[in-house]
């Protein structure tokens, strides 16, 4: 009779914690996320839309290096701005200076890349060197020693900077 119970206590246990695996697979994925609702659209009016500046900024997709609504890995940055897609590219650069300007060093390291290399701007190594020299100031570590060697392979390409 003990070993009867022993064994149903070891299948309670693996039976619940196969519940919580699996529940914590479905939350990484979303399934018990609220969804947008769809909503019925009104027909079309004939009467011309006139849309403003602001509105347009508004209208338009978000800048992102990657899928959006997901933070960009540095494979999906190095991917966007390493593309032949002038538009990605260009979407990941105006990401980047967005995250620049909110002070993230790791998006400056990844613009002096970009002007560095020429991704989605022209190239100019005069701003990759400024760049360089902000990110080597981060307080994350491997941001400031990536920065630095950077900037020393930058200098070692063209001597006069």
């Amino acid at each position: 009779m003990r070993l009867t119970r022993f064994w149903i206590i070891q299948i309670f246990i693996i039976a619940s914690l196969f519940a919580i695996l699996i529940g914590s697979y479905l939350f990484s994925f979303g399934w018990f996320a609220t969804k947008p609702t769809l909503v019925k659209q009104a027909a079309p009016s004939t009467a011309p839309v006139s849309v403003t500046q602001t509105e347009q900024a508004t209208l338009a997709p978000p800048a992102t290096c990657g899928t959006a609504g997901k933070i960009p890995s540095l494979s999906d940055i190095a991917d966007s701005l390493g593309s032949h897609d002038a538009q990605r590219q260009t979407s990941c650069f105006s990401f980047l200076q967005a995250e620049s300007m909110a002070g993230d060093k790791g998006a400056v390291l990844w613009l002096g890349r970009a002007y560095h290399n020429g991704w989605g701007v022209a190239k100019n190594l005069e701003e990759a060197t400024n760049h360089y020299q902000q990110a080597a100031t981060a307080d994350d570590a491997a941001t400031r020693d990536s920065a630095k060697q950077w900037l020393q392979q930058l200098q070692q390409e063209q001597p006069q900077l």
